[in-house]
């Protein structure tokens, strides 16, 4: 609307055409449809016959928009109003055509394109307070609903009266539908898109309400009632009786109950065993410990259970699509706090495996977690692929930014998949190495294992190498000759480790990533099981 009342003041070149003007946008502010229109840079329509409209009505709308200059590139939005001045029509720009799809500049995808416009035009149709939103058809479908869903995404849950959604905004979010016949990738955006969003929730809900206890009371709600899914919540009791040597100690220092969520996912035969295992890092609050952070951006450490967000809400579009796979998930959920009966440095922790652990650094207690986490479900379900997701390390932060996801993996097999999926999803991923020499910087003088490097350097990478202690097996001994640990596919289950300390948050509106926690890999994780699934039927 904005961009229709600046266009509207530069042509005002009599009184006649800006009384003209202003009722064309007065009137665009009363009308309470809208309508996401996809417009090429050739200012071809995409979509328009699908969704019902005539020659005539396209060859206005095309009117418009060469009146008002758009240019329709990618990622442009322009708002215009139908002839009957009873709908806002968002004219997305999908750039360059070729072969009825949108190209755009090196390295980006026609589903991202189309993602991004889509999300742009809802965006920009909800500011005009519309009650409903049409979708007209634009390819691919599944990443036009991602968008569409992903964009409707906001945070309000603590705001009361005018402070919600801003002053006078209307209650609830706008109906979207697509128009023209019904899609199973339109269905499956929408589960996809949702899985996100429920992963930014749990990610942006205040650590006094995402407890250990909250966070297993939200997803039992989530995931019990789908279809093959069975999801349990353990107690400390059942932690010691595991043998949770480091969930323990990390839980110690505070007085919210640590939880073990264990979901279950039966796609396929039980006599097909576990395909894929996730373990996702479940930190509700995390203040470093005695390792005590510093308090710029501690707010962002609510979302420290990223790796569990995603993980669980993964596992829920997974059901949701009925992929045929068997799929377990695990969180282990604690605070890291400070307090008289907090794990202090240079404590030494028995962990799950036997291995004893140094701490060395209290602020490195992610992979103390994990660890126990890991050699559980590999132990208890015997999975083919295993795949663990957390904010680990600030490392990582400083090598990719907030824009990928580094992953460790010595599966070169389980690295095509992810990659794959990264490509699908528009998810970026970036492979990081795994190496003899981050396994002997974890050497301890009076343990088995650090649980830190003992140099200031490589810190995402030592953290890796930490993790694959718990999956492959203890590697304590130092070989002879330091090698590459990137190509061994007979380590078996294969595993990959994602580090997501980067994209955990969104530090600004864009297209349809909202600022704040990102819920990030989720879609990644959805595709990967996708291919999985295919992958043991070949």
């Amino acid at each position: 609307m904005q961009l229709l009342v600046g266009s509207c003041a530069r042509r005002a070149a009599s009184a006649a055409a800006r009384r003209g003007f202003s009722s064309a946008c007065w009137a665009q502010q009363a009308a309470k449809a809208g309508l996401v229109l996809g417009m090429f840079s050739s200012h071809k329509l995409a979509g328009a016959s699908a969704a019902g409209l005539g020659d005539a009505q396209q060859q206005a709308i095309v009117a418009k928009a060469r009146a008002l200059g758009f240019a329709a590139k990618a990622g442009q939005v322009q708002t215009v109003l139908s002839d009957d001045l009873a709908q806002q029509i968002a004219l997305v720009g999908l750039g360059a055509e070729e072969e009825g799809g949108a190209v755009g500049a090196s390295g980006t995808t026609a589903s991202e394109i189309v993602r991004t416009a889509v999300a742009s035009g809802v965006r920009q149709l909800q500011s005009g307070k519309v009650a409903s939103i049409d979708i007209a058809p634009l390819l691919p479908l599944q990443a036009a609903a991602e968008g569409a869903a992903l964009a409707q995404y906001t945070f309000d849950a603590f705001k009361s009266g005018q402070g919600r959604n801003g002053a006078g905004a209307q209650e609830g979010p706008a109906e979207v539908r697509l128009l023209g016949a019904e899609s199973d990738a339109w269905g499956a955006g929408s589960v996809c898109g949702a899985a996100q969003n429920l992963a930014r929730d749990l990610m942006n809900t205040p650590a006094n309400h995402m407890t250990p206890i909250g966070f297993a009371r939200r997803v039992e709600a989530e995931l019990s009632g789908l279809s093959g899914v069975e999801v349990r919540a353990h107690d400390r009791a059942w932690a010691e009786e595991q043998r949770m040597g480091g969930l323990l100690a990390v839980s110690k220092g505070s007085d919210e109950p640590l939880r073990f969520v264990e979901i279950a996912y039966q796609g396929a035969a039980p006599s097909a065993g576990v395909a894929l295992a996730l373990v996702g890092k479940g930190i509700t609050f995390d203040t470093g410990g005695y390792s005590l952070k510093t308090g710029r951006h501690m707010d962002l450490m609510k979302g420290d259970m990223g790796g569990g967000a995603t993980v669980a809400a993964a596992v829920k579009a997974i059901a949701q699509l009925r992929l045929p796979i068997n799929v377990v998930a695990v969180v282990p959920l604690c605070e890291n706090m400070i307090s008289g009966g907090a794990a202090k440095v240079s404590d030494v922790y028995t962990s799950r495996a036997g291995l004893t652990v140094e701490i060395m650094n209290t602020d490195a207690e992610g992979r103390i977690v994990l660890a126990d986490a890991l050699h559980y479900v590999i132990e208890a379900h015997r999975p083919r692929a295993v795949v663990d997701v957390a904010t680990l390390t600030g490392a990582m932060v400083v090598a990719l930014g907030e824009r990928y996801t580094g992953v460790f993996t010595p599966s070169p097999s389980l690295w095509g998949a992810i990659a794959e999926a990264s490509e699908a999803t528009d998810e970026p991923v970036w492979r990081m190495p795994l190496h003899d020499a981050w396994d002997a910087m974890l050497k301890s003088p009076v343990a088995d294992l650090s649980n830190i490097g003992n140099r200031a350097e490589a810190g995402a990478c030592t953290a890796a190498a930490f993790l694959r202690q718990f999956v492959h097996g203890p590697r304590l001994a130092t070989p002879a000759v330091l090698r590459d640990q990137n190509s061994d596919e007979e380590a078996q289950p294969r595993w990959a480790h994602l580090d997501i300390a980067g994209p955990m948050e969104a530090s600004a509106t864009t297209g349809y990533h909202q600022k704040g926690m990102s819920g990030r890999p989720t879609r990644l994780l959805i595709d990967l099981a996708r291919r999985l699934a295919a992958e043991a039927r070949s």
